[in-house]
This record gives structure tokens, C-alpha cells and sequence, in this order.
């Protein structure tokens, strides 16, 4: 069984698509958890159409943020594999099916592929160029999106850091360590980035407080910071200036809680 989770906030217009996705799979063999982040359009009135009972719904009652919606999906996985689709992309028909073969055939416990691009119709993922095996150190230097599987074995205890809205490299670069990952070069997701309030933009127009809090509470994640180092040394220098910089910023900008900060992006 593999469990997707799929994080959503106010995405009543795309959300159908992203569902429907998953219900097309040529594999059958998976559940669908939705975790409604506090949406205040029609998310509900769209969720109760889907009454397959492979998909199960989860409601936070007010808006917590993209890793708060994705860590309440991992605390509720039921299978053996796990991924996250956001509510405004889709997967292609063959895709659960294509990943859990390709794990089969060579014994790998995580499996990524590419994606495509609605916006320029090509490969969303920059790194590998061929199917084969990801060395950590080769994983983090990729760039850009990619998607793919990863046994549930593997996560354990790892969650999203919630007061670290959409940097998720710390829970997958500790899972790296462990992983045997191996790499398809195709595109089994299609990401659709025709809409301009996608969360990838929205995270560049973030004030300067909560980048400041951003990379504040990154730099407090030694374990994360020690693997980063080694895999990536690049990025490691460059991020740990950033951290530097925010432990300098911080007390003249004053402790700004995520509560006081307004709704966030959960998809």
C-alpha cells in the first residue's frame, strides 16, 4: 500500500484534479490522506463529493501551516510506501505503478522520478540525466522538483519543522543517510505552475521577520546542519550564513510568533 498525503488550504479550484489523479492510478492499492489546513473557501463542499473509501480526510479547525497539515498526514500513514502530492498538481495514470516496479526490480527503498513543468513543458528537476542509483551527496546537489516514494521504514520519528515554514531538506537529507534511493528519469508528476499564487512564489515575498525566524530556527538543527555539510558543502556555507546573519538580525527585529504572522500556505 503506499499512502499519499496531500496538504491543502484553500485550493477548492484545484483540489478535484489533484484527487481525480490519484483516483485514475492504474495501481489501486493506496489510501489518499487530505488534510484540510483551516480552508475558508469551498474545500469542504468539494471533499464531500470523493466518497471513495480510500480516501481519508483530516481538519485542522484553524490554519497552521504547510509542515503543521503535512505532519498531521504522517502521523496517520497506514502503508508501507509514502509520498506528498499538493492540491494544485497531479500524478500521471501509471505512476504509483511505475515507481513500485522499478522498487521491486532493484531492491531500492526510495524511488525518485522527475516532474514536468506546465509552464515550460519541460523537467522540473535539474541533477541526474539517466535512470540509476543517488548517492546522498548527489541528491542534495539536485535542484529544482522532483517526486517519488520512500518506505515508510525509513521516516521513523521524522517530522516537518512547523516553525520553519516550506524547508523540508532536513527530514529528507537525514532520511538520505539510510535511503537506498534509485532514480527514473521521467516525469510521473505534473506540476502546474501556470497559477501566480503558487507556494513557491508566495515564499519569496515572505517579510523580512519570518525569513529572519526561518533560518533562526534551521540553525537550531545541528543533526541537519552536520549531514548538509558533508553532502553539500556549498550550500552548507551558504546557508550557515544565513543563519548567521538571522542570529544577528533577530533580537533587533524582536521574537515575531507564527501565530501573530497570519494564515500560511499548506499545499
Amino acid at each position: 500500500m503506499v499512502s499519499v498525503i496531500m496538504a491543502t488550504y484553500n485550493r477548492a479550484d484545484t483540489l478535484p484534479r489533484a484527487i481525480e489523479s490519484v483516483l485514475r492510478q492504474t495501481c489501486g492499492d493506496w489510501e489518499l490522506l487530505i488534510v484540510d489546513d483551516g480552508s475558508s473557501d469551498a474545500t469542504q463542499e468539494v471533499l464531500q463529493r470523493f466518497r471513495d473509501s480510500r480516501i481519508h480526510v483530516y481538519h485542522h479547525v484553524q490554519n497552521k501551516g504547510m509542515h503543521a497539515a503535512k505532519n498531521t498526514g504522517l502521523d496517520n500513514i497506514a502503508g508501507e510506501w509514502f509520498t506528498t502530492l499538493d492540491a494544485d498538481d497531479e500524478i500521471v495514470p501509471e505512476a504509483l505503478e511505475v515507481l513500485l516496479a522499478c522498487a521491486e526490480r532493484t531492491g531500492a527503498d526510495a524511488i525518485t522520478c522527475n516532474c514536468v513543468d506546465t509552464s515550460t513543458g519541460r523537467f522540473s528537476g535539474v541533477g541526474p540525466t539517466a535512470d540509476g542509483w543517488l548517492t546522498p551527496e548527489a541528491t542534495a546537489k539536485s535542484r529544482g522538483d522532483f517526486w517519488g516514494l520512500t518506505r515508510t521504514s525509513l521516516l521513523g520519528g521524522l517530522r516537518f519543522d512547523e516553525r520553519v515554514p516550506n524547508h523540508q531538506a532536513p527530514v529528507w537529507i537525514k532520511i538520505n543517510r539510510k535511503a537506498r534511493r534509485y532514480y527514473i528519469h521521467r516525469a510521473l508528476q505534473i506540476i502546474h505552475t501556470e497559477g501566480a499564487d503558487r507556494i513557491t512564489t508566495a515564499s519569496r515575498t515572505h517579510d523580512l521577520s519570518r525569513k529572519v525566524d526561518t533560518y533562526f530556527y534551521i540553525g537550531q538543527d545541528s543533526e541537519y546542519l552536520r549531514e548538509l555539510r558533508r553532502v553539500d558543502r556549498s550550500e552548507y556555507r551558504r546557508l550557515v550564513l544565513r543563519v548567521r546573519a538571522a542570529r544577528l538580525l533577530r533580537p533587533l527585529l524582536g521574537v515575531r510568533s507564527r501565530r501573530s504572522s497570519g494564515p500560511t500556505e499548506a499545499d
